[in-house]
């Protein structure tokens, strides 16, 4: 079966609704296909979220929340040859993981802005989304002068971006702006030894230094000035992610 055959079965053996001949089928298939064990740690994890946040997501919608949902399906992002677009990838979500995925700052700003531990889980999933669903690390590499004049010009931030690093064997992909409870943050994307990582830089903001590990992600949590940063990659790589953390502090202000 191919990646399009199996995504209706993804969604089923995350719920504990398939069969037992559908969920051997996806088994199978999972073992050599990175792309939807991706996808598929991408729905546990927000049906993970889902659960656990189901009081605060139990309130009325804002109003316009409809209309910014439908916007939001409506835009379409230019796709590398070969790769399915988010929607097919992800067509057994259910509507309440895209609103979480999508539009979670909407909802829980005032438990955001209390807990690193709920701001880690908002940050994982955002890192979820731009490397699984989005796609943003499927590119070639850009330039620490191309990500800054990016940044500069797209939400007028003046940052120093950490460039690739054959040292620490880390690949600058993408610069990217995620909504969290308390306002924006910066998304760098980076591979780090083949892997996905993710460095938010979230300005106004004041954190202590912590190592986390949330919704099966390592976590690495500093502030420089008035500037938290939050590092993220997938778990089972903090070794590796304490080379990449120590040389991301250094060059990132």
């Amino acid at each position: 079966m191919n990646c399009e055959e199996i995504a209706a079965g993804l969604a089923a053996v995350v719920d504990g609704g398939a069969s037992a001949e559908q969920a051997a089928h996806v088994t199978r298939h999972l073992e050599s296909c990175a792309a939807c064990r991706q996808v598929m740690q991408a729905q546990a994890t927000a049906r993970t979220v889902l659960r656990a946040r189901a009081a605060q997501l139990s309130v009325a919608a804002p109003p316009g929340l409809r209309t910014r949902i439908a916007a939001t399906a409506r835009a379409e992002r230019p796709e590398a040859a070969g790769i399915l677009s988010w929607g097919a990838r992800l067509s057994a979500f259910s509507a309440a993981a895209l609103v979480v995925i999508v539009l979670g700052a909407v909802l829980v700003p005032v438990v955001t802005g209390r807990s690193t531990v709920v701001l880690a889980a908002q940050m994982a999933l955002d890192h979820l989304k731009c490397f699984v669903i989005d796609g943003d690390g499927d590119g070639a590499t850009i330039s620490k002068a191309d990500a800054e004049a990016l940044l500069q010009r797209e939400y007028g931030w003046t940052m120093s971006v950490p460039a690739s690093s054959h040292e620490v064997d880390l690949e600058l992909l993408a610069v990217r702006h995620c909504l969290y409870g308390d306002g924006l943050a910066a998304h760098l994307l980076y591979r780090a030894e083949g892997q996905p990582v993710s460095l938010f830089i979230m300005p106004g903001l004041v954190r202590p230094a912590a190592q986390l590990q949330v919704l099966g992600h390592d976590q690495v949590v500093w502030t420089a000035g008035d500037r938290t940063y939050m590092l993220v990659s997938a778990a089972g790589t903090t070794a590796g992610l304490a080379r990449v953390a120590s040389y991301l502090q250094n060059e990132a202000k």
